[in-house]
């Protein structure tokens, strides 16, 4: 049907995409919040990302961490000659890219302190999945993170015969990929509207073909027609890396690693009392129809030791709330669960962490605690990353007024990503030192900042009108287009306005901008 290698699709690029889950710093946080010792943060980590594809989330972690050394394999040569041209426009020297299979890795390659595969597994045919774990087995550093994320069961039980039909139908019709895909789309709409009977039956698939019309059709040729696409049980999965001497951490986003913030009370008992992590996920996954898993396994790992062994270990992660002006009781919902914060202890914390953020050796000592005990101060600070209330760090932001009329960006990754990816069509990642991970902006917030670093703030809004016009792109209220030119002015000068504001400040906290 296609150019493949083993089956997969290799005609037609990926999109580009920033992954926050393949931080370090999320690996390492998911590994202490469930007793396990992490690699170290500071300089001197490697990374290995196994597909890397265009790699957009492999430079940015790179530019985010400048002591860490991070080396993408991808085996189509379309992807590595991007990531080769982005990493020379940004100069980024702690990054190593190789065009290969799983099965032919350079010899020189070492060993890693984290190993990621997002977007793989589930891809690619079984003797893939092997090299995948053999490179786990044996690239991966003892007391190194490895992780996989995979399209999980039961969640694709009634989604996976639209997989199925799309990629019968795409073999038959003519074109190239991207119009087999389109073709595909058109029967399955055809099959819906005609109210085929597994479409009646299955309302959710139903809708779910609205979802797919409004993807890339790049995205979902690499989603649905590969020659290999399963979904997995958690258990065959942790099977095979278990096989290999790695043993299941836990899983992101975190709210994950907490029952109750995953499945519906009356079941929250049985969870706690299974005492078998495996069986527990199993499940798990059954409680929440879990579509979609990103797992964490451990080489040779080491427990913590309780609360005294993590603030020794991993006591250079920082918390902080997540957004200014936050307020009590916040509300959360994570899909099954929604749950809602709020008394006395919480009301310290967020207190205490609306500045530049504090280790969790420096919350549990504060005064405002005092007489709480520490562990129930360091739980109710992971149940506040796990509800988005607050967030992770590696380094204090900085909290100083930020009123620059002209700021500039420090990174040449983040000035390059801006000049090639503003008014893009696409969300935009700009790398944070202070984080040690990407932050995500629209490609209209992303012009905003191009612009007003490279100009200033006179006349801001009227250049990004501009160059709106100039891309062929509109403003949209609602999900709908503003055709009126005067309506269309004021929504760009108070979107401009805002983002002056209230988004370039934040830019400056994280250090991706400064004066």
């Amino acid at each position: 049907m296609a150019a493949s290698a083993s089956g997969y699709i290799t005609d037609v690029a990926y999109v580009p995409g920033f992954y926050p889950t393949l931080a370090p710093l999320a690996l390492r946080y998911v590994a202490a919040l469930n007793g396990v010792t992490p690699p170290r943060g500071d300089a001197g980590f490697r990374v290995l990302e196994l597909g890397c594809g265009l790699g957009r989330t492999l430079t940015t972690l790179a530019a985010a961490n400048p002591g860490g050394e991070f080396v993408g394999v991808d085996l189509n040569p379309e992807h590595t000659a991007a990531i080769a041209h982005d990493v020379a426009a940004a100069g980024l020297g702690n990054v190593r890219v190789v065009t290969a299979d799983f099965g032919h890795l350079p010899d020189d390659l070492g060993e890693f302190d984290f190993i990621t595969a997002h977007g793989v597994y589930s891809w690619v045919g079984p003797e893939v999945r092997a090299e995948m774990v053999a490179i786990a087995r044996e690239r991966l550093a003892a007391g190194g993170l490895c992780l996989v994320s995979y399209n999980a069961m039961p969640g694709w039980a009634h989604l996976q015969p639209i997989r199925g039909i799309l990629r019968q139908y795409a073999v038959l019709r003519q074109g190239d990929t991207v119009q087999r895909v389109r073709d595909g789309l058109a029967y399955l709409v055809y099959l819906r509207d005609k109210h085929a009977k597994y479409f009646v039956d299955n309302p959710g698939a139903a809708a779910y073909v609205e979802q797919l019309l409004r993807q890339d059709p790049r995205y979902l040729a690499h989603e649905f027609l590969h020659e290999h696409w399963t979904s997995f049980y958690f258990q065959e999965v942790a099977r095979d890396f278990g096989a290999a001497g790695l043993a299941f951490v836990g899983s992101l986003p975190v709210h994950t690693n907490f029952w109750d913030l995953c499945v519906l009370p009356e079941f929250q008992e049985l969870f706690r009392t299974t005492g078998d992590r495996l069986v527990t996920e199993a499940h798990k996954d059954f409680c929440a129809n879990t579509q979609f898993r990103t797992d964490i396994y451990a080489k040779s790992a080491a427990p913590l030791g309780g609360l005294d062994g993590r603030l020794r270990a991993v006591d250079d992660i920082r918390f902080r709330v997540g957004r200014r002006g936050v307020t009590l009781p916040y509300h959360a919902n994570l899909g099954v669960v929604s749950t809602t914060v709020q008394g006395p202890l919480y009301q310290s914390l967020v207190g205490l962490l609306s500045g530049g953020g504090l280790r969790l050796s420096e919350i549990v000592a504060a005064d405002a605690l005092r007489g709480t005990p520490p562990v129930e101060i360091a739980r109710a600070v992971d149940a506040g990353v796990a509800m988005g209330l607050f967030e992770i760090a590696g380094h204090p932001l900085d909290e100083s007024a930020f009123d620059a009329a002209m700021p500039r960006l420090p990174l040449a990754f983040n000035r390059a990503v801006l000049e090639s990816d503003a008014l893009g069509g696409r969300p935009v990642p700009l790398a944070s030192p202070r984080t040690g991970t990407g932050h995500v902006l629209g490609d209209l917030e992303a012009a905003m900042l191009h612009e007003v670093c490279v100009r200033g703030r006179e006349g801001l809004a009227d250049r990004v009108a501009t160059r709106l016009r100039g891309s062929g792109r509109m403003v949209e209220r609602d999900g709908k287009p503003v055709t009126d030119t005067e309506e269309q002015r004021r929504l760009i000068a108070e979107a401009c306005a805002m983002f002056v504001q209230s988004g370039l400040p934040e830019l400056a906290r994280l250090g991706i901008v400064t004066a």
